[in-house]
């Protein structure tokens, strides 16, 4: 009996998914429309993006320092005065003054401004490399997120399949054994049979969901299916030379060209201070209009004027040697940095290359078991045909032939995470790149 329920229940349900209308299905979502939403809301993109609008403040802040300042001011007053020992009497009296004038500094010699603006250059190189490797980032993980919902897809529907052929296998085991002809060996075998499939269909439904979650947590949006991916032909590094990639990603990695130029920018700092000692000089200039004093009240005075000054520390409490030497330790943190990002850049190259050319090889693997496969799934309908094989050898064939090309598609699927991953490894990953992954189709 309970047998029977659970083999209607699991016919009801398949015949649902077959025939439910397709505005009733889950709306397909494409990769170039995820990625577009994703670079929209991502944190670490966003977080990125906002270090480059303050690096481009910094630079502008330190190329200030190195112009010139005007200040204009004005001041309307009223004064009470009392002169004692001028002479024979005290001199009270009030009157009436104001002054304003305009002024201006220019920078003659400042070394540590200098030295602050090329610092600013490298921070800003620095912002706009982290930048590249936020979005070169987000196309990786985006394509991670959107490769293992494909493979959920790819699995339940394997699974539901299989549900659906070992209810059709159990119903006619069953009446084989009710008429007389079968037996309950094949019976067992049959529910044992669906009693797995409805196991491995929990199982890959919940993975579908953690899938889902992940898109939907990377795009912003509730995401429960996607569009699948063109024809992918198994390809592998271009070129295959382990060394060139990794030349390449000594020059190209976002992450190795801002750990560099935080290195540059950590020495110009260092400088800086170190020259925080060395004189300075300053030519200013402006006009004065004065009017008001103790004994010529109404007196006005118009003055232009022009100077030079030079500015020499002699003693700060040893703030000077003591900014030196925390920019010198920060100088040297930032080439250990540089070091670890080339070694983890350097190792990450090597996986992905690796990774890749193992891949074409378990795909060239899979494709001749799926043609194998075929064959035999064949050959078993045939064999059942004319009597030689039993309706638990087609499941079998039915099943191998589903699994092989199961196994097929996701290693194709990889394929393509592989190449991107090599890309993103060697710092050459492009929205270019994720555009020719949907193909020539204009579907994406």
């Amino acid at each position: 009996m309970r047998n029977k329920l659970l083999f209607i229940g699991i016919m009801i349900f398949c015949t649902m998914q077959y025939l439910m209308p397709a505005d009733v299905q889950a709306e397909e979502k494409g990769i170039l429309e995820l990625y577009t939403l994703a670079k929209g809301k991502d944190p670490v993109v966003g977080k990125a993006e906002a270090r480059l609008e303050a690096g481009k403040a910094d630079q502008e802040i330190a190329w200030s320092a190195l112009l010139p300042r005007i200040t204009a001011n004005a001041s309307q007053r009223h004064l009470w005065h009392t002169v004692e020992n001028y002479g024979p009497e005290t001199i009270d009296g009030s009157y009436d003054g104001f002054s304003y004038g305009v002024g201006g500094q220019l920078p003659i010699l400042n070394l540590p401004s200098h030295l602050q603006m090329a610092a600013a250059d490298a921070g800003l190189k620095s912002a706009e490399a982290g930048t590249d490797a936020a979005r070169q980032d987000l196309i990786v993980r985006l394509v991670n997120a959107y490769v293992a919902l494909l493979k959920a897809q790819t699995d339940e529907k394997l699974y539901r399949d299989e549900l659906a052929r070992v209810a059709e296998i159990l119903k006619q085991a069953e009446a084989f054994l009710k008429a007389g002809t079968g037996d309950i060996i094949a019976v067992y075998e049959a529910r044992a049979r669906m009693d797995s499939a409805a196991a491995d269909l929990i199982k890959t439904e919940a993975q579908r969901k953690v899938a889902e979650q992940e898109l939907s947590s990377l795009t912003g949006i509730t995401v429960t299916a996607v569009r699948d991916l063109p024809v992918i032909v198994p390809r592998g590094p271009a070129p295959d030379d382990l060394a060139w990639w990794l030349a390449t990603m000594q020059k190209k990695n976002p992450a190795v060209i801002q750990a560099r130029h935080d290195l540059t920018q950590a020495g110009h700092i260092s400088t800086a201070n170190r020259a925080g000692h060395l004189p300075t000089i300053q030519l200013s200039g402006g006009y004065t209009v004065d009017k008001g004093s103790t004994f010529l009240p109404e007196v006005e005075t118009k003055q232009w004027y022009i100077g030079a000054s030079v500015s020499l520390p002699i003693y700060s409490g040893g703030e000077t040697v003591a900014r030196t030497r925390r920019a010198v330790a920060a100088e040297s943190e930032r080439r250990y940095m540089l070091i670890d990002v080339q070694d983890k850049s350097a190792k990450q190259v090597k996986e992905a290359f690796l990774n890749l050319q193992y891949n074409v090889s378990l795909a060239e693997a899979y494709k001749r078991k799926f043609d194998s496969a075929e064959l035999q799934l064949k050959a078993t309908r045939k064999g059942r045909e004319i009597g030689t094989r039993t309706a638990i050898d087609l499941l079998n064939a039915e099943q191998t032939w589903a699994v092989s090309r199961r196994d097929l598609s996701n290693a194709l699927y990889d394929n393509l995470l592989r190449h991107l991953q090599l890309r993103a490894a060697a710092g050459v990953l492009a929205e270019s790149d994720l555009q020719a992954a949907v193909g020539s189709s204009g579907k994406p």
